[in-house]
C-alpha cells in the first residue's frame, strides 16, 4: 500500500494540516455530506440506546458496545436525496488532470444517483464562454461595450476569455490596477500575457496613473492610509472595488462605452444576497444592475468559482497566493455559508440564486447616486457612515469632485 499524502489546507492565514484520523462522529456524517444536526447517535449495548454527542470521537467509544445506532431526526427520503447505499461517491482510480463536478440524476424508481465529471482547461473555458454568449445575446453588451478590471486571477480572466469569444475586441477595454497595497504588480503581468493573446486592449494604471484619472489631490498611499485609519484593514476589499468601480466608469465615460463588466460568480452573488438578507435588506439587483448611467453586468454569474479558476488553473493559483489576508467576520461567514450550498447538494446554490432573482424581480434593494461624493449608496447606508465616507473623500478629492 502506497504511503498516504499529507494534506495541506493552505488559505491567505497561513498552511495547516488536514486531520484524518480520530474522526468525530459528526465528522463522519460530514463526510457522508449528512448535515450532523439531522441526526442523533446512539452507543447501543443489549436493549439499552444511550445518546451521546456528536463531538464523540470513534475512537472513544465504549469497547462493549454492541454498535453505534445514528438515527435521523426528521422524516426523510434518502433515497431520493443521496446515491443508494454501494454507489461510489467519488471517480474510481487515480485523479485526472481538471476540477471535479458532481451532478445528482433521479431513476424512474425516484432513487437519486450521483454522476461524476473532471473539467479540463479546454473545456472549462468552452463552458464559460457559452455563458457569456448567452448573456451577450440576452443582454446586447455589443451594443454598449464593455469596461472591465482584470487582476489576474480566475474570475477576471476567464471573464476576458468570455468577453473575447463574444463582443468585438474593438467593442472592449481591459484595466488593470496597480497599487502595492492593494493590486499586486504580479498581477498585472499576468493579466498582460492574457489580453495580448486575447487581442484585448489592456490599460494598466500606476498610482500616480489612478490618482490623476480619478481626481486625487493628494496621493494613493495616503488615500489608502485615511481609508484603514478610519475603517481599518478588515475593509480593504472595499476600498478596492471602490477603486475598481470607479475607474471603471472613468474609463467608460473616455471611451463612450455604456457596460462595466464583472467576473461575480455563483457564490459570489450568494453570499451578496445572504448578507443583505441576514442583515435585513433587499438583495441588489443581478446579474445586470444600473449604476447611474451604466450598467453593471455579471457574465459569468451563473458559473460556480471552481469552473472559473479551471480556465486558468496556474494564473489563479499564484492569485491566491498573493492575497492579503484582510476581510470582515460576516464577509467571511457569507462566501463560507454560499460556498456550502453546492458541497451539501450539487447545483443548489444556482437554484436559490434563480429563484431569488425571480421572487426580487421589481423588488431589488436600491442603490442611489450622491452626485457631491460620486459613489452609489445602498439603502441600508446611515447618515452617519455617508457623513463618513464624505468627510474622508473630501480630504483627497479635487474641488470639483467633492463639495
Amino acid at each position: 500500500m502506497s504511503q498516504q499524502l499529507p494534506v495541506h489546507l493552505e488559505d491567505v492565514l497561513g498552511t495547516r494540516t488536514l486531520g484524518l484520523a480520530d474522526l468525530t462522529i459528526g465528522e463522519l456524517l460530514a463526510a457522508n455530506r449528512l448535515p450532523e444536526t439531522m441526526f442523533q447517535p446512539y452507543v447501543v449495548k443489549g436493549a439499552t440506546a444511550t445518546p451521546v454527542p456528536l463531538t464523540t470521537r470513534l475512537d472513544d467509544l465504549p469497547e462493549d458496545a454492541e454498535r453505534l445506532l445514528v438515527r435521523a431526526i426528521r422524516n426523510t427520503l434518502f433515497p431520493t436525496v443521496l446515491p443508494a447505499d454501494g454507489e461510489p461517491l467519488g471517480p474510481v482510480g487515480p485523479p485526472g488532470a481538471g476540477i471535479g463536478f458532481r451532478s445528482v440524476r433521479t431513476a424512474p424508481d425516484g432513487t437519486a444517483h450521483e454522476v461524476h465529471a473532471t473539467v479540463g482547461q479546454d473545456e472549462a473555458r468552452s463552458i464559460v464562454a457559452s455563458q457569456v454568449a448567452e448573456f451577450e445575446e440576452k443582454y446586447a453588451l455589443s451594443d454598449g461595450g464593455c469596461v472591465f478590471g482584470i487582476s489576474g486571477g480566475g474570475d477576471s480572466n476567464a471573464l476576458a476569455y468570455g468577453l473575447a469569444n463574444s463582443v468585438p475586441r474593438n467593442r472592449l477595454t481591459a484595466f488593470t490596477l496597480v497599487f502595492g497595497a492593494v493590486f499586486s504588480p504580479e498581477a498585472a503581468v499576468r493579466a498582460g500575457v492574457l489580453c495580448q493573446d486575447l487581442g484585448i486592449d489592456h490599460r494598466v494604471l500606476s498610482p500616480e496613473d489612478i490618482a490623476e484619472l480619478l481626481g486625487v489631490r493628494t496621493s494613493m498611499d495616503e488615500l489608502y492610509k485615511d481609508f484603514s485609519d478610519t475603517f481599518t484593514h478588515e475593509a480593504l476589499h472595499f476600498f478596492g472595488t471602490f477603486l475598481i468601480l470607479r475607474t471603471a466608469r472613468k474609463l467608460a465615460d473616455q471611451q463612450g462605452l455604456r457596460d462595466l463588466a464583472f467576473g461575480y460568480n455563483r457564490e459570489d452573488l450568494l453570499a451578496e444576497a445572504m448578507f443583505m438578507v441576514m442583515n435585513g435588506r433587499r438583495p441588489l439587483s443581478y446579474p445586470v444592475r444600473t449604476v447611474g448611467r451604466h450598467r453593471v453586468v455579471m457574465p459569468v454569474w451563473k458559473a460556480p468559482k471552481l469552473l472559473l479558476d479551471a480556465c486558468h488553473p496556474n494564473f489563479s493559483l499564484e492569485n491566491y497566493r498573493e492575497r492579503d489576508p484582510y476581510t470582515t467576520r460576516q464577509r467571511s461567514l457569507a462566501f463560507f455559508l454560499a460556498h456550502a450550498m453546492d458541497s451539501a447538494y450539487p447545483s443548489f446554490g444556482l437554484s436559490v440564486l434563480t429563484g431569488m432573482s425571480q421572487a426580487f424581480d421589481g423588488a431589488w434593494g436600491e442603490v442611489t447616486h450622491h452626485e457631491d461624493l460620486d459613489v452609489f449608496v445602498t439603502e441600508q447606508a446611515s447618515t452617519q457612515s455617508i457623513e463618513q465616507v464624505r468627510r474622508l473623500l473630501s480630504r483627497h478629492f479635487g474641488e470639483g469632485a467633492v463639495n
